[in-house]
């Protein structure tokens, strides 16, 4: 008599979903616990946007929500992808967004293809077609405005107007984002004995740990923090969100009269240090690049504000005044020669 073979694991959806998401934490640490976050519930950006991207997958495509999903609801078809594709469309998505959402999706799907095989179908992703984007340029901004809003920052916000100070100037000098740089702690940082600066290293976009220079005068400004902040953390701009840096932000801007057209975001400050670095190195991209914390030089270009030289363009030459007075006064000789 043949037993009835039973499968050892008993597959639930919802929490393989759970320990996909888990995982995101886990590249964010670059595998690297000096970088981890002292605080065990910190969630990462990067978990964050595919929980969301994930949960409205399966909300909009099986009407669910993930604890209840069944292997079988994990079976997608080129239509429906298509479907859902238009959906994010009529919400007046971009395709550069609706394309990071399908990432999210598609790379859940490529982690539970090995213990799902009868349901997951890879090839579906590849069959949609492809989406055009165009990438987007954050408007410019300087050195001097920038300085120009840190201290405005100092001198109107109520709350933690020094933090907000220098946090700004952090951006520049760094060129780290937003969240990375809400994530700097002071042990982040290191004394650099040959130069008498500093060091600080973080995990930025990509999971990757990214290092630069902080000159010691900057660093020093920077101690002031702890002397404010009253709270035992070792976080250097604890106190502060995304959200309440782009609602200052949004505030200074306003105070300093600077238009809505110019559509000027704290990612702007990214290109600050990149455009300071490629004018002081006789404008060395690689340099910039650097800077920038870029795989490549056209995306580092994105970020700098360096101006074309139209001078001799046929939209500019073709109309330009020509003196024929010279032809006059020339001889005979003066045309041989």
């Amino acid at each position: 008599m043949n037993a009835e073979v039973k499968s050892i694991k008993n597959y639930n959806v919802f929490n393989d979903i759970i320990s996909y998401l888990y995982s995101k934490d886990i590249a964010s640490s670059s595998g690297n616990s000096k970088y981890l976050p002292q605080d065990a519930t910190n969630i990462s950006n990067t978990r964050k946007n595919y929980t969301g991207d994930i949960k409205n997958f399966f909300r909009t495509l099986k009407g669910k929500e993930i604890e209840h999903l069944s292997e079988n609801d994990l079976v997608i078809s080129k239509s429906e992808l298509t479907s859902y594709i238009k959906h994010l469309q009529n919400e007046g998505l971009v395709n550069k967004t609706i394309k990071r959402k399908l990432t999210a999706v598609k790379m859940l799907y490529k982690y539970l293809n090995h213990d799902y095989k009868e349901y997951v179908d890879l090839s579906v992703f590849d069959t949609v077609g492809k989406l055009k984007t165009i990438d987007r340029n954050w408007g410019r901004t300087n050195k001097e405005e920038a300085d120009l809003i840190a201290e405005d920052l100092f001198i109107n916000e109520r709350q933690k107007p020094l933090m907000k100070k220098l946090f700004v100037k952090a951006a520049t000098r760094t060129s780290f984002r937003l969240n990375a740089l809400l994530r700097i702690r002071w042990c982040d940082f290191e004394h650099d004995a040959l130069t008498g600066h500093y060091v600080v290293t973080v995990i930025d976009k990509g999971s990757r740990v990214v290092t630069t220079g902080i000159n010691q005068v900057f660093y020093e400004e920077l101690s002031q923090l702890r002397e404010e902040n009253s709270l035992e953390t070792d976080y250097v701009f604890k106190g502060l969100s995304e959200q309440s840096v782009r609602d200052s932000l949004k505030r200074s801007k306003e105070r300093l009269g600077i238009p809505p057209e110019r559509d000027l975001k704290f990612h702007s400050f990214k290109g600050v240090g990149i455009d300071y670095v490629y004018e002081h190195t006789g404008h060395d991209l690689l340099a910039a690049r650097e800077q920038g914390n870029h795989s490549n030089v056209s995306t580092t270009e994105r970020y700098m504000s360096k101006r074309s030289d139209i001078t001799n363009s046929a939209g500019v030459t073709m109309d330009e005044e020509i003196d024929i007075r010279p032809l006059y006064e020339a001889s005979k000789e003066d045309f041989i020669t």
